[in-house]
């Protein structure tokens, strides 16, 4: 990627960065945190604005959020009846989905505050998000809050990490496994907890 970047003018991949941040709310295998690392780590060296990147980079996460908040709000429920009557209807526990609603409409600020730093978890929080309803205005501020420290924590790491890339995209690697495994320990925590009351133990 550093070679494409040597040959692009700067407006070319500022866009670049706003698309980048959009797709990556939207499908999250997609390693857009990869890509502004390396674009920041290269500002770093004088070939890009870190302002820029930080800006472009903010609008498209939100941006994203923001669809997919809107699609889950507004047609979330279909989405969700259709499962239901697909094949994926046994692997989909919809019980928990409506208990999930209800408290996410009560207590998904914090959900929501931390939510960039979820890496795989961004555009399922946000669908969920928009399933309970939750205030739009609530769910703009508290995405941006955490759009743009996550964004700054990434580009100022990238920026200022060092002299070799190899140092950036080892800590970036390595904060993405540590988040997993944080995520797929609450997984297993949530769903004990789930299937010990479901068998009244």
């Amino acid at each position: 990627m550093r070679e494409w970047l040597s040959i692009q003018s700067p407006i070319i991949v500022y866009i670049f960065l706003i698309f980048n941040a959009m797709v990556e709310s939207i499908f999250p295998p997609y390693p857009s945190d990869l890509f502004v690392a390396v674009i920041a780590f290269s500002a770093g060296q004088g070939h890009f604005s870190y302002y820029v990147v930080y800006g472009t980079t903010c609008a498209g996460s939100i941006a994203g959020i923001m669809i997919v908040y809107a699609v889950a709000k507004y047609r979330g429920d279909a989405v969700i009846q259709f499962l239901s009557r697909s094949f994926l209807k046994k692997l989909i526990p919809f019980a928990m989905i409506e208990r999930a609603k209800k408290k996410f409409a009560a207590h998904g600020d914090i959900v929501m505050l931390v939510n960039r730093f979820l890496p795989g978890m961004r555009a399922p929080l946000c669908f969920a998000a928009g399933i309970a309803r939750v205030e739009t205005k609530k769910m703009f501020f508290y995405s941006l809050v955490s759009v743009l420290a996550w964004n700054f924590f990434l580009v100022m790491i990238s920026y200022h990490i060092g002299s070799s890339w190899d140092e950036a995209s080892t800590f970036l690697r390595n904060y993405n496994i540590l988040a997993a495994l944080v995520i797929v320990i609450l997984a297993i925590i949530l769903s004990f907890v789930y299937f010990r009351k479901r068998k009244g133990i």
